[in-house]
């Protein structure tokens, strides 16, 4: 297993593609309620965590360390997958700074 992704709602699958975050995201602005987040680690000598919830804030963790992020909208949202599931996660943390 090198990546997966999780929903709030209980789903579950390894080996993500960007077709699986963007069919997380529509299912995230579909759920009812406050509490809807989407999970997604990409595994490389430690896992690399990125949660988006609803309402734009993303927390992600490389290396340990904890980073929060609002995004401006969902296309956002989707280039910084791309660039998770890309294992390139140092253009992460540029663009969120």
């Amino acid at each position: 297993m090198e990546s997966y992704i999780q929903h709030a709602s209980g789903y579950q699958k390894n080996n993500i593609t960007l077709d699986d975050i963007k069919k997380a995201i529509l299912d995230v602005q579909n759920m009812d309620g406050e509490h809807g987040a989407f999970w997604v680690s990409v595994i490389t000598d430690d896992e690399n965590v990125k949660e988006t919830n609803k309402d734009l804030q993303l927390s992600i963790i490389f290396d340990e360390e904890e980073l929060k992020y609002a995004a401006t909208d969902w296309n956002e949202i989707v280039s910084f997958y791309n660039l998770l599931l890309g294992k390139r996660f140092e253009e992460i943390k540029e663009n969120i700074k």
